[in-house]
């Protein structure tokens, strides 16, 4: 039995004195005067200048874009005005920590808008796990959608990764996402008390969701994040698109038939492997080296995560969409929720833990041994395809996995972020895949 403490509840609320510093840095904060060839395509080399700027400009005034492209708050109110009412809307669902295993772990807990005593069946408790560089608040609007569902009615636990956010950094060498995920189910099970729950995630929190699945207590699981594990077949045809021809292995795979939105999948993953994976090698072999010089770099570690989310979200999403026409309406992809990222990571000094899953984990992406998700493959697992997912594959290569798949979707917008992409698209999705194979129905 791991060795668990008692849960204390507390309050997101960082110190002024932080708060003071932070707007000084960024007042003081110096960018080039033009982009680093004196001309370039949009985010050809990276992270874009213009927008680079412009954001910083909106953080340090207090007031960055929200999914309507309106600043949030008053103009020139500061970074502490304004972070004062991102920690009141953090803090409209309880926040807890309890220790596991040595570890302080935090949680965010959304509970049903509607008591059991008011409903015929008792809420179905779901477990979100983030990825990177996400971190708990990427479940907010997701998980407090939900939670005013109805049929089936829910209850949200969303914790922090050991080493991202208000967790703890693990305490050993070698800690891997099974690791998190052994923490997450005696985290369910031994201090929430929950004889069975319901588990999701995306990108790292794909790989802790599968392990949970592997715990009897997990009954069913849904993952949005599915690297594509190449039938064999196809290795010709994707090399040849490396090395000679771009654009034929889509262009083969479309004589086959597949959907539009698998080739785009496809171009969108040799497009990833090609030039958008750098950071996997430096976070994957020298973490701490990145991981220290961004540690009280603020303006370092946005640029840094930015050019992520501008790569692996819809490009329709309000923070890389000038227009209020074309830009998505479903989407929570703004400067606002980037800055309360970046924000998270800084005032928690976590930026360099949250690299660690590169450095420890990465090989079940890469090179997964099927045996260490042995007990989940009879679990009912679902799966939502989001057409600007960073690596995605057709439907079929899911088999490759080895999971008793029960459910799939595919949505027409919406990419990596899904839970920030497309909440209401992913609530839906839940309450679906629930109403098919929650065992208590």
């Amino acid at each position: 039995m791991a060795e668990v403490g008692k849960p204390r509840q507390i309050r997101i609320e960082f110190p002024e004195a932080e708060l003071d510093r932070l707007q000084h840095k960024l007042d003081d904060a110096k960018l080039p005067d033009s982009d680093i060839t004196g001309g370039l395509e949009p985010w050809e080399y990276g992270t874009e200048l213009s927008k680079l700027r412009q954001v910083l400009a909106d953080w340090k005034r207090g007031n960055p874009k929200d999914n309507n492209r309106q600043p949030v708050g008053s103009p020139d109110q500061g970074v502490k005005a304004w972070w004062r009412n991102v920690e009141a809307e953090l803090n409209r669902f309880p926040h807890y920590k309890v220790q596991i295993e040595g570890l302080e772990i935090h949680y965010q807990h959304f509970k049903s808008a509607s008591s059991d005593q008011d409903a015929d069946t008792p809420a179905i408790p779901l477990i979100f796990s983030h990825g990177w560089p996400g971190c708990f608040t990427e479940a907010f609007h997701f998980a407090s959608k939900l939670v005013e569902s109805r049929s089936p009615r829910f209850e949200v636990i969303v914790p922090s990764l050991p080493g991202f956010g208000l967790s703890q950094g693990p305490l050993k060498k070698g800690w891997t996402l099974q690791d998190s995920a052994r923490v997450f189910d005696t985290l369910m099970t031994s201090v929430l008390g929950f004889k069975s729950y319901m588990a999701q995630g995306g990108d790292w929190g794909s790989i802790v969701t599968r392990f949970l699945a592997n715990s009897p207590n997990c009954k069913i699981a849904h993952i949005n994040f599915a690297p594509p594990q190449l039938p064999f077949w196809t290795i010709p045809a994707l090399a040849i698109d490396q090395a000679v021809y771009p654009g034929f292995a889509a262009g083969s795979l479309k004589l086959l038939g597949y959907h539009p939105d698998e080739l785009l999948g496809i171009e969108r993953s040799l497009k990833y492997l090609e030039q958008g994976n750098g950071y996997v090698k430096i976070q994957g072999t020298q973490p701490s080296t990145i991981g220290y010089g961004f540690y009280d770099n603020p303006v370092g570690i946005l640029a840094w995560i930015m050019e992520k989310y501008h790569a692996w979200s819809d490009p329709r999403c309000p923070a890389f969409n000038e227009s209020t026409d074309t830009a998505s309406p479903h989407s929570y992809i703004t400067d606002h929720e980037m800055l309360v990222t970046v924000m998270i990571y800084y005032l928690t000094n976590s930026i360099h833990t949250s690299f660690l899953p590169y450095k420890e984990s990465l090989q079940m992406f890469n090179k997964p041994d099927w045996k260490l998700w042995e007990p989940a493959k009879h679990k009912p697992f679902g799966f939502t395809a989001f057409p600007y997912e960073a690596l995605a594959g057709p439907r079929s290569w899911l088999k490759k996995y080895r999971l008793n798949w029960q459910f799939f979707k595919r949505r027409d917008y919406g990419g990596h972020f899904a839970a920030l992409d497309a909440p209401d698209a992913l609530v839906e999705d839940m309450q679906e895949f629930a109403n098919q194979h929650w065992p208590g129905f």
